[in-house]
């Protein structure tokens, strides 16, 4: 989710599916519409649970909104609002509560944790553990490989968590990886708004995909597999390392598609020259049957290198 501006009401489809007028839709009767009023600073919002206090603006995407607020107990949170974005009430309440469902359930040390949600004046809301700061505030210089490895532990161990349950998250970028500081940064894996349950298949076909972190299987095939995670997660280990991104950014979508079918992620990442730079190439295999299978199997190559064996940064206590 990425910082900025974000308008102050917006109208939300109220029917259950919203229907726009224009040429050759005339005849059509038009969704129900009623507008709403984002919170500002200062601004109540009331739970069963209690009141929290709006104090800040942390972020906002085209699907969401972040505040800082002061709940029960004085306690501060970070509350997401799932922005309506003129899509069908039915569509907001359902990705909303899909997401309730996936942190209530996924109770994990690196996993956001979720305290409260209830919905305020047709706007839903999640009341969830304040991290420091995102993954993205650390990037654009690179990182000592032991870092590196750390922060890679923790992600690992969180995608092995997901994927034991059969979810794939489908979303890993700097945004969505949070990072709290201890003696150690700790890493929360948030924002489960696109992500799938496999109920025991190997792929499904993902509604929303976000273009800069997509697999090549995504070109290939249309659908998302568990290793879709870990190809996702490689992009960020080399975003850590070098300090820039594998695929560039702000490219035009045609030119974007052709760097992620061609392999140059994978080729940037060998070109690093190093053991851990090898590793993170195989999980940018274009094909899923030469990437690593598992978190667990990628963990047991990281744990091997000299940057981990030393713990010359993150000593064992």
């Amino acid at each position: 989710m990425t910082t900025g501006a974000f308008p102050n009401s917006t109208r939300v489809p109220t029917g259950p599916s919203f229907v726009p007028q224009g040429p050759g839709q005339q005849g059509q009767q038009p969704a129900q519409v009623i507008t709403v009023q984002y919170p500002q600073i200062g601004t109540s919002l009331t739970s069963p649970k209690g009141s929290y206090v709006v104090r800040d603006v942390l972020g906002a995407g085209e699907f969401g909104a972040v505040y800082e607020s002061v709940g029960p107990f004085d306690q501060v949170y970070a509350m997401k609002m799932v922005r309506p974005s003129n899509r069908p009430y039915q569509e907001v309440y359902a990705e909303w509560a899909r997401e309730v469902q996936r942190l209530m359930s996924l109770r994990h040390p690196n996993v956001v944790y979720i305290h409260d949600a209830f919905e305020q004046n047709h706007l839903f809301y999640l009341a969830l553990e304040r991290c420091d700061h995102a993954l993205s505030s650390m990037l654009g210089t690179p990182m000592q490989e032991g870092l590196v490895i750390e922060l890679a532990r923790q992600l690992l161990a969180a995608i092995q968590f997901l994927h034991d349950n059969d979810v794939v998250h489908d979303d890993l970028h700097p945004g969505n990886v949070l990072i709290t500081h201890h003696d150690r940064p700790v890493v929360k894996i948030s924002d489960f708004g696109i992500s799938h349950e496999l109920r025991g298949m190997a792929a499904i076909r993902p509604n929303v995909v976000h273009h800069a972190i997509m697999a090549p299987e995504i070109l290939a095939t249309g659908y998302t597999t568990k290793q879709s995670d870990l190809y996702q997660a490689g992009l960020l280990l080399y975003w850590m390392l070098v300090g820039s991104p594998a695929i560039d950014k702000d490219l035009s979508y045609a030119d974007l598609t052709k760097q992620v079918s061609e392999g140059e992620p994978r080729r940037r990442a060998e070109a690093v020259g190093t053991p851990l730079g090898a590793l993170i190439a195989k999980m940018l295999r274009r094909r899923e049957a030469f990437r690593y299978t598992s978190p667990r199997e990628v963990w047991a190559d990281l744990r091997e290198l000299p940057a981990w064996q030393k713990r010359a940064l993150f000593p064992v206590k």
